[in-house]
């Protein structure tokens, strides 16, 4: 049987207390989120021999969260990636946004929605469990134009789907791109910090990748995967790619940082990666209505204390992001469009987590 339970997690500087939500499939799957950010703090589902493990990368705290910058598992907002010049214009204004990158913005600033209290509730759904987060990104906020009321309704159903609903609107135009930086490691945690990912197998549907320059930013260019260690449309092990001499591997420390071109910005959802673990049995389908998706796989992870104490290091957990174009305000051929004053936004992530 699902279950729904509540927590408190703790309490911000501002006295503001926090609360944290597990929801239970009732068929080995648990997942916990957390109002501050909200963040999935924990997935846990069971391996082929039955074994139920930590597959993702979180921490078991709220300080721990507040004092992160690896945006684990946290909803990334106003816009995800990066945005190049840390400005964008729109209707013919210049809006000089928070740097927090060197010169350019990354995940939404320094105080993205990652790192501001979200309002929890459960909500009745059949055969499933279910938390719906909402908080108010006033006009300014990090610099973008616009009140923006956002929701994240994450379900977890029976069948071990955890569907990710972002929804929101704004009294001005404005731009937003929303996702998830979960990190997973399908094998689980090791207590000796060998976690590893690179003998995971990802198959990601992207014919096209979107390049990058040395801070990051897309250049503009749409290039196809063919006959290079980014094509990853049939199942690849993850270490084929990082242990490849290509040069934009090297430039993000041998590993993969790149977004792909999956379909179009259509409400429609589609299949953009199905990766499996080396040894547990376990799986992961990403699906979803977005265009785009970035894959990390964690080359710039290094001595990172996690729940229980566990330690992690480069390649320890992958993020699977399903979003809008990196950059997409300032690329005139990107087909990136604001969302105006008081339409609806609306954007669907699932992952299915699977015992094969």
């Amino acid at each position: 049987m699902a279950t729904f339970t509540v927590k408190d997690f703790g309490t911000l500087e501002n006295g503001q207390k926090i609360q944290h939500f597990t929801l239970d499939s009732g068929n080995g799957c648990q997942v916990g989120i957390s109002e501050y950010g909200a963040i999935i703090t924990s997935v846990k589902y069971p391996d082929s021999q039955g074994k139920i493990d930590e597959v993702s990368l979180g921490f078991d705290n709220l300080p721990d969260y507040v004092n992160s910058q690896g945006s684990f598992g946290t909803t990334v907002g106003r816009y995800a990636n990066r945005i190049g010049g840390a400005q964008f214009k729109l209707n013919g204004q210049i809006f000089k946004l928070e740097p927090n990158e060197g010169k350019n913005q990354l995940h939404g600033g320094a105080n993205g929605f990652g790192f501001q209290p979200f309002k929890g509730t459960e909500v009745a759904v059949d055969n499933a469990v279910a938390v719906k987060l909402e908080r108010l990104s006033l006009d300014g906020e990090a610099g973008y134009p616009g009140d923006l009321i956002v929701a994240v309704t994450y379900v977890l159903s029976h069948d071990n789907i955890l569907t990710i609903t972002y929804d929101a609107t704004s009294n001005q135009d404005t731009y937003i791109n929303l996702t998830n930086h979960a990190y997973f490691n399908l094998d689980g945690i090791a207590d000796d910090g060998s976690s590893s990912i690179l003998d995971h197998e990802i198959t990601l549907n992207g014919s096209f990748i979107v390049p990058i320059d040395a801070e990051s930013i897309p250049t503009g260019e749409i290039r196809p995967v063919d006959n290079t260690p980014f094509d990853l449309r049939q199942p690849t092990l993850i270490r084929k790619g990082t242990e490849n001499p290509d040069a934009e591997m090297r430039q993000v420390n041998n590993g993969y940082d790149i977004n792909y071109i999956v379909g179009a910005d259509d409400g429609k959802m589609k299949q953009h990666a199905y990766i499996k673990a080396a040894h547990s049995g376990r799986a992961l389908k990403v699906v979803s209505t977005q265009p785009c998706v970035q894959f990390y796989s964690g080359p710039h992870l290094s001595k990172t204390t996690l729940q229980n104490g566990k330690i992690v290091n480069k390649y320890a957990g992958f993020c699977l992001e399903a979003q809008d174009y990196p950059n997409g305000p300032n690329i005139a051929h990107f087909p990136t469009k604001p969302l105006r004053a008081n339409d609806q936004y609306t954007q669907v992530i699932e992952y299915h987590f699977i015992t094969e």
